[in-house]
């Protein structure tokens, strides 16, 4: 079998599996349904009997089972293996803050977008939708969330415990940069860098002598002028998170360096610069607002963490914004030395295609609205 038919063959036992977690929320909530009405708070200890699970797991599956029942259209794209269990909850999760129509404008445009994209693709798009068709819920559920930070410790195997800090995204991205610039700065030792970065986080959180870090911590946001104005409640979009609520966004604007980038009114994308192997620092900036994450499907990391790379190799005069892409380091050393090759496309886009000879585009980012003509 070739690499291709392999791969369809992986294609249809994810989609079986898919159609199964269906049919098995289908079941779970018949049998919940068809109990007695002494046993119905109940059901759920039988559930964990039958499947020989713990009650907190039964509790789990009954719950996603009515979620997911609840939204007929979200259950029957799982059922066709279009999405899978985890995107059809997140998608029931994100649009439950909002009330009909905009319920269902979401719920279909989430289906359409979800089946081609990854996760954190599909709640970035689910945030952004949410502050557009209703901004108040937007940031009543972000005020919630907020509400919930904390600091847990969690304990794992072999002498080890997990910390884990949920705060706002503005202040983690803040956090993890001042981190991060502070594990850079150490000389070259057997660790590598995310041991530095766990060895940082513990002398800071511990108050002992920590180096000071490279530059200035920093994070990036997007928005436009007339929401940071307050004229519309456009979300602002911080690099490496997504959409957050415009008046956080402005919050996080009053103390900030502004700088402004101009857009494609057709398209919203940031328009180009000058050209000039070494980009210029107002390339960077600008390849950085048009292409906010690595270039590679599904990869999330930030573009001011990745290489900018020459699309076609470098040969003195392609240094340029259409020849230049943000990939991280893994997926840039992938392109150079593995079987799969990337070109970029003229409106913008950027082509993979795989050892399998598969073609994948990455999605365009537009960081403004397009002008409605």
């Amino acid at each position: 079998m070739t690499l291709d038919e392999l791969l369809i063959e992986v294609e249809a036992k994810q989609a079986a599996l898919c159609h199964a977690k269906a049919e098995l929320a289908t079941a779970l909530i018949t049998f919940h349904i068809a109990a007695d009405d002494r046993d119905y708070r109940f059901v759920q200890n039988e559930i964990a009997c039958a499947l020989h699970i713990s009650r907190r797991g039964a509790d789990r599956i009954l719950s996603n089972a009515s979620e997911l029942t609840e939204r007929p259209r979200v259950l029957a794209a799982l059922s066709a293996g279009k999405i899978d269990e985890s995107k059809a909850l997140l998608i029931v999760d994100q649009i439950r803050i909002l009330k009909e129509p905009q319920t269902s404008i979401a719920e279909e445009n989430l289906l359409e977008y979800a089946p081609t994209r990854t996760y954190t693709s599909i709640r970035r798009r689910a945030q952004t939708l949410i502050h557009k068709l209703d901004p108040k819920a937007a940031d009543a559920r972000h005020e919630e969330k907020r509400k919930r930070r904390l600091v847990e410790k969690i304990n794992l195997d072999d002498g080890m415990a997990e910390l884990r800090h949920t705060m706002t995204a503005h202040d983690t991205a803040m956090a993890f940069d001042h981190i991060d610039r502070i594990a850079k700065s150490l000389p070259k030792d057997d660790r590598t860098l995310d041991q530095k970065r766990a060895d940082v986080a513990r002398d800071l959180l511990l108050g002992l002598d920590t180096p000071a870090p490279q530059g200035q911590t920093m994070v990036y946001l997007t928005m436009p002028i007339t929401a940071l104005l307050g004229l519309t409640d456009d979300p602002g979009m911080l690099a490496g998170y997504g959409p957050i609520p415009t008046g956080v966004a402005q919050d996080i604007a009053k103390g900030g360096i502004w700088k402004r980038i101009l857009t494609d009114p057709a398209t919203g994308m940031a328009e180009e610069v000058s050209d000039t192997y070494r980009p210029s620092p107002k390339q960077r900036e600008l390849i950085n607002a048009r292409y906010p994450r690595c270039t590679a499907i599904g990869c999330q990391q930030p573009a001011h963490r990745c290489d900018l790379d020459h699309c076609c190799p470098f040969d003195g005069t392609n240094t340029t914004i259409k020849n230049l892409r943000p990939k991280c380091r893994h997926h840039h050393t992938m392109k150079t030395h593995s079987n799969w090759r990337c070109e970029n496309l003229d409106d913008g886009t950027h082509r993979w295609t795989t050892p399998a000879q598969r073609s994948y585009d990455t999605e365009l980012e537009p960081i403004a609205e397009p002008a409605p003509f």
